[in-house]
């Protein structure tokens, strides 16, 4: 039993080694080829097909998958398919254990152990060390495994499990949903069924819950993020346990076909074969069935995960008004307006906070979401513009989008000082809380005037912000020097929170010195050959 668990553990632990090691060798590539499967299910089909079994992390993938969602760069289907399509790639790991590479487990640890001292060559020695450890493991199991198959008690308990393919199942299921891997799963099935621990329709039972379950960690990762995280991954585990029922329905003949597949399967046949090849049909055949349902199953997920306003979508881009670059323009700049709002309600809810040592920082941390999402959006619509409209480049706007973006990141950054101080039970004194909060007042008019110079391409409003700059730095420096003042009179306050004092004024001058960036590219935009 103790051999047993062993191999598992070396199973595991060599299918994370090899797939790290492969994400290193093919990660740049891989990269791009996901970047092209954004336009499309079709391609999404190819890419997740392939770049799944090139890394073997289809778990990484569709995290990745969902992740890109979030950001824009890929929808729904595309999302969902690349995910689906990388755990029928990420299956080439079983095919290997079944087939007579497995003889040579050792020997590849063995190599790959020197291969990986040669600092070029290191990823190379540690997919093969993952590689051997990942077939020594199921060699381990096998071995371990064979003596118990002899004793009455597993022969009870062989044949209760046998009796009920659901509870096998369910048991598939949460064992995919622990350790994350469904090829994991497959490889314990694989390893009962090659020793005699369980027969093929109930090794297969196992496999078909292990599958279904690995897209658990989908939903546990991203329950927390946005609406549509949290319908992909909802799509993923719905449809990949809506694909299994009619299998475990029909079990019998299920288990017959994959027998017939494996009998004309040339490496190796048997058993082992079996399970390996079922657990490629079951996800390859997922993902392909699911190409003409993915709008069915949008559907069916926006009704359980509704946006509830939480959705955060532009407002005024549209993909209709690219063709013509005024009106493209003029949508963005509104968008670019609506975020810089979102940023002065951001300012104005921490001018509060410093002037009364409370707020909703809440609120400030939703906005910033907001305006990182936007900010990423219209920048991605630009750069479409761009390139339908060569030579006319939108490039100040998205300059402006970009600078606001930062800006939310700064202020952001003035709360987490706020918030460290209450954490150590600190204080700033009363006349430098009054300073701090005066001068982000102060950092605030200059951000509205800077926003209206921007939404209304008003040449004068930006020449009075960035001419008054240089009064502002003035300003900044008195309060330094304030500071310095209390600090000489030993005031207890301020000696207590003078890093965070003087860290704040650090943040008030970047935030102003951005402000008068964005002033100065409302002038641009002012220009007639702007774009």
């Amino acid at each position: 039993m103790l051999e047993a668990l062993g191999g598992l553990a070396l199973l595991v632990r060599g299918l994370g080694v090899l797939a790290q090691a492969l994400a290193v060798l093919v990660g740049g590539p891989a990269r791009k080829v996901l970047t092209w499967a954004t336009a499309g299910p079709l391609r999404a089909w190819l890419a997740g097909t392939l770049v799944g079994a090139i890394s073997l992390n289809s778990s990484a993938l569709g995290l990745t998958a969902i992740g890109l969602a979030e950001v824009g760069i890929a929808g729904f289907a595309p999302a969902l398919v690349l995910g689906l399509a990388a755990k029928g790639g990420a299956t080439v790991a079983l095919l290997l254990v079944a087939t007579p590479l497995s003889a040579f487990a050792l020997p590849l640890v063995g190599v790959g152990f020197v291969v990986g001292l040669l600092k070029r060559l290191q990823p190379w020695g540690e997919a093969l060390l993952g590689l051997g450890m990942l077939l020594f493991g199921v060699a381990l199991m096998v071995r371990g495994l064979m003596p118990l198959t002899e004793g009455e008690l597993f022969t009870l308990v062989r044949e209760g499990l046998e009796a009920s393919p659901l509870g096998l199942w369910v048991l598939g299921f949460a064992l995919a949903s622990a350790l994350g891997s469904a090829n994991a799963v497959a490889a314990i099935a694989l390893a009962l069924a090659g020793s005699g621990g369980l027969g093929l329709g109930a090794a297969l039972a196992l496999t078909l819950g292990g599958g279904a379950g690995s897209g658990m960690i989908l939903v546990l990762t991203s329950w927390k993020g946005t609406p549509l995280a949290r319908r992909i991954a909802l799509a993923h585990l719905g449809w990949k346990v809506a694909f299994s029922v009619p299998l475990l329905i029909l079990l019998e003949p299920y288990t017959a076909l994959s027998a017939r597949l494996a009998a004309a399967f040339g490496p190796v046949s048997g058993p082992a074969a079996a399970v390996a090849l079922a657990h490629l049909a079951y996800h390859a055949g997922a993902s392909l069935l699911a190409l003409p349902l993915l709008r069915p199953l949008e559907r069916l997920t926006r009704q359980l995960v509704p946006d509830a306003g939480q959705e955060i979508a532009p407002k005024y881009l549209s993909a209709e008004a690219l063709d013509s670059r005024e009106l493209a323009s003029s949508l963005a700049l509104r968008e670019v307006g609506r975020i810089g709002d979102q940023l002065s309600q951001m300012l104005s809810e921490t001018v509060r906070i410093l002037a009364q040592g409370k707020g909703d920082a809440a609120d400030v941390a939703r906005r910033e979401e907001k305006v990182d999402q936007l900010a990423r959006a219209i920048v991605l619509y630009l750069s479409d513009l761009s390139a339908r409209h060569p030579g006319d480049s939108p490039l100040a706007l998205m300059m402006a989008a970009s600078e606001i973006e930062h800006m939310g990141d700064q202020v952001r950054r003035m709360l987490r000082k706020q918030d460290k101080l209450y954490a150590q039970n600190l204080e700033f004194s009363e006349e430098g809380r009054t300073e701090l909060a005066e001068a982000a007042e102060r950092v605030l008019k200059r951000l509205h005037l800077s926003l209206a110079a921007l939404a209304t391409r008003n040449g004068s409003l930006a020449h009075q912000v960035i001419a008054e700059r240089r009064h502002m730095e003035v300003y900044l420096l008195e309060l330094r020097r304030s500071h310095l003042s209390r600090l000489e009179k030993g005031r207890v306050e301020s000696r207590a929170t003078t890093l965070a004092h003087l860290d704040l004024l650090i943040v008030l001058d970047e935030l102003d010195q951005s402000i008068t960036r964005l002033a100065a590219l409302s002038r641009d935009l002012h220009q007639p050959a702007a774009g």
